[in-house]
Parts: structure tokens; sequence; C-alpha cells
């Protein structure tokens, strides 16, 4: 990370910004469920070959990566509230998934379309009430809400039958 931020080339992923105008029949490609994001992948023979699959509506679907197993390192979801800010759910990881890329064929990879919550534990003891919540994105990857370029706290409120709030909190995260 501190190579990319000093500018050192090697380690900045080059961006595959748009579909292929001329299939490379060397060339395997990718496809994914995100609309309007990025997915970040890495050589898995060579760490230093980052490329950052980007996708923005009507672009067409397909990226290509030259063959060989590659692994996710992590993924960018966007989109944009009603009133124009824009939300960004980013996930990362030195090795989330991986992924083979064949010569002339279409590899998929789905990722989760939203962070979820669980709630782990649930006590009462003495009158006072205990909640593990966990915010997850998907296993092994870490994960921040950004909200319109500022990154964003998770907040909580407890809630009595009527909807009065008995208590409420922030959280740390990412």
């Amino acid at each position: 990370m501190i190579e990319h931020l000093r500018g050192d080339a090697l380690a900045k992923p080059r961006t595959v910004a748009a579909e292929p105008v001329e299939r490379d029949p060397e060339a395997g490609a990718v496809t994914s469920d995100i609309a309007r994001g990025e997915l970040f992948v890495q050589r898995k023979d060579d760490a230093a070959h980052k490329v950052r699959l980007r996708w923005e509506p009507g672009a067409g679907t397909l990226r290509e990566l030259p063959a060989g197993t590659w692994v996710v390192t992590g993924y960018r979801r966007i989109a944009d509230a009603d009133d124009g800010a824009q939300w960004i759910w980013s996930t990362t990881s030195p090795g989330y998934r991986e992924i083979r890329v064949a010569a002339g064929e279409t590899t998929h990879v789905d990722v989760r379309r939203a962070p979820a919550a669980q709630v782990r534990a649930f006590r009462a003891k003495n009158g006072q009430h205990r909640v593990g919540i966990t915010f997850v994105a998907e296993e092994r990857l870490g994960h921040t809400l950004y909200r319109g370029g500022t990154r964003i706290a998770l907040t909580w409120q407890c809630l009595d039958a009527e909807g009065a709030v008995l208590a409420e909190g922030g959280m740390q995260y990412g």
C-alpha cells in the first residue's frame, strides 16, 4: 500500500475501463454482478500484477484478463441515493477468493450486494440486555461505507414496542 501511495508504478493497478473492442484470443473474460463499481484482482503468481476491473452503466459487461489464476482482493459497489449523495461500499482482503481465467472463456464473479447485520448473542441479566451485532461483508473481507466521499459511522438504536428509544450508540469498524 505504501508503494502505491508513493507512486510506484509496479504497485498501481491498471484499470480496465470498458469492454474490449477486439477480443484477445489468448485472454479470458470476466463478468460480475457489479453494475457500477470495481473488482480488484492480482495474479496469483505475481502479486505486483494488479488489475482494477471497472463497471459503469452502459459500458458493457466483459472485462478482459490474461489467462491464469487470479486472486480477488476486494471490490467496490457504487450507488446514488435519492438525494443525490453517492454511497460506496468498499471491501478488501489480501486473498479473498481465487478465480481461474481461461483463454477464450468467460468467468463470472458474484459478490455480495450489501453488507449484512447479524445478531450474535442476546442475554438478559440483572435488568441489562447485551446484544452482539456483527456487520459483515463476505468471509475474510474487511469493509467500509462511504456517503458523499466521507466514511460513515455505523449507529444503532434499541427501541421498545412503541418505538421509543431505549438505548443508542455508535460502532467502530473497518
